[in-house]
């Protein structure tokens, strides 16, 4: 066992092979009861020593269906969710590293307590890893007006601050920070390099399949309040949804997702980006979407890439689910991305070599949602960045899908061990043998960002348009993105 004194008390965890683990630690109080819909309010203060061995409850939340559930989705969930854990070589260290990784889950589902999001890698290899859990759906995202808006991005913030008052008694250096996350994780990087809140609350960032310009403005986050309120038969206020049990608004979080997707039969361009629920711009605590103010507000070193097939698995779900119209379908989805003859010719001649609707349209959805924004925010960017693309796949499968969305999360974390322990699942979507020297590589990259401020490739610029390739061969190329990028110049602005 090990003890570490934390601000509001002391906290006992698990020790594992000289690595510390303290999990279930408040960083604010409970968002529920007189709390709920405000901004978080500071945990309180207890005697004796609290027991840090069990994961805490995650927000709740409805429980995923997903193939490799027992690792990325929560099971668990409660009104006392804002905790977080923390992985560390040696309490008694100082001015360790620090990462600390935000969830995805399209701000809908997870946990920062996942058996996936495991930090013992990265304590084993000398950073402190910190993992936080955050509101979710209506009671994180919904939009009920000034002082009650973008909920979950404020208690990520409260996350940071309390990092920066505690982290150095587990062995961390407050001014060594690095903040990271996938999908919804690495969109909330992109807000945190926005927010006046979290300026000074981390050193440096790394956005993995992220997007600059997913935030939206009030009058269309209202529109989802009012729908959501409709649906729930309460008044779109404060006071109305906080009538509703969470139980009740994490089911109607999830009917609102599965609507919001199904716009994309209609060719509705807001279905795009699949969640309603997003960070809400143009208010006093997120004045400006990441695109736009990346070159405004002062910044951190940056790293950020996205994986070949971001949209693979959505297209291929939406397909299926689709039947016999699934060609009218993906003839939407190419009207709702705008993918005309030149756009066509782009992708026929650039290096993905695309041919047919179907690959068309996931390759143009993967650059709409995620390339080219990634892309536009390093281009805005003063301060060193760094970007990369995941492209590894399993043998045997079509290259327009086989390198999905959240494929790169135990490469990250050099963690493919946890992963294909699952079996048929595991199989399925990495193969037999996927490459463990591609893990190593990965995690050593992201190690020594976090120890050192450089991944160790040639920073990103509008010259050269440097891009570290992830894959069976690790390679670093100039303007991987090609005919594809240049494609999009002027068709995917710094807003929706």
């Amino acid at each position: 066992m090990s003890r570490v004194r934390t601000e509001n008390g002391v906290v006992e965890g698990l020790e594992s092979d000289g690595l510390h683990h303290f999990r279930n630690i408040p960083y604010a109080a409970a968002p529920f009861g007189p709390n709920r819909f405000l901004p978080p309010r500071r945990a309180a203060d207890w005697d004796g020593v609290r027991d840090a061995t069990k994961p805490g409850p995650a927000a709740p939340q409805k429980a995923e269906d997903n193939p490799l559930a027992t690792i990325y989705s929560a099971t668990n969930s409660g009104e006392d969710c804002l905790t977080l854990e923390v992985w560390t070589p040696d309490p008694g260290s100082a001015r360790l590293p620090v990462m600390v990784h935000i969830h995805g889950g399209g701000y809908v589902f997870g946990a920062g307590s996942l058996p996936g999001y495991s930090g013992r890698n990265f304590a084993r290899d000398g950073v402190v890893h910190v993992s936080i859990n955050y509101r979710l759906g209506i009671d994180g995202f919904l939009h009920l007006g000034e002082g009650h808006d973008n909920l979950g991005l404020r208690d990520q913030s409260a996350a940071l601050a309390w990092v920066q008052r505690n982290i150095a008694a587990f062995g961390g250096d407050p001014g060594r920070v690095t903040i990271f996350g996938q999908s919804a994780g690495g969109v909330s990087v992109m807000y945190h390099l926005a927010l006046p809140a979290s300026r000074g609350a981390f050193a440096q960032a790394i956005a993995q399949s992220g997007c600059s310009m997913a935030s939206v403005e009030a009058d269309e986050a209202s529109r989802v309040t009012r729908q959501v309120a409709r649906d729930l038969g309460v008044p779109p206020t404060v006071e109305g949804l906080s009538s509703v049990s969470p139980e009740r608004t994490a089911a109607a979080s999830y009917k609102a997702l599965t609507r919001f997707a199904l716009g994309l039969a209609r060719g509705d361009r807001r279905a795009l980006l699949l969640s309603p629920f997003r960070g809400v711009h143009g208010t006093e605590f997120l004045p400006m979407n990441p695109a736009r103010s990346a070159s405004r507000t002062p910044g951190v070193p940056l790293v950020a890439g996205t994986v070949r097939n971001e949209a693979g698995r959505l297209v291929d779900g939406i397909v299926t689910v689709a039947g016999p119209l699934a060609p009218l379908v993906r003839l939407g989805l190419r009207r709702a991305l705008g993918l005309d003859g030149s756009m066509v010719r782009a992708y026929r001649e650039g290096p993905r070599r695309i041919r047919g609707l179907a690959a068309l349209v996931e390759a143009g959805w993967s650059d709409w949602a995620f390339r080219i924004p990634t892309i536009r925010l390093l281009e805005e960017r003063s301060e060193p960045s760094w970007l990369y693309e995941f492209r590894w796949q399993r043998e045997g499968i079509p290259p327009a899908s086989g390198s999905f969305h959240a494929i790169d999360l135990p490469f990250v974390r050099d963690d493919l061990g946890t992963v294909m322990a699952l079996g048929q699942p595991a199989l399925e979507q990495f193969g037999a043998r996927p490459p463990n020297e591609l893990a190593q590589r990965m995690h050593a990259d992201f190690v020594r960002f976090a120890t050192t401020g450089d991944p160790g490739w040639q920073k990103y610029d509008r010259t050269e348009r440097a891009t570290m390739v992830y894959d069976t061969e690790t390679r670093c190329l100039h303007d991987a993105a090609g005919v594809e990028r240049a494609a999009w110049d002027g068709r995917r602005p710094g807003h929706m």
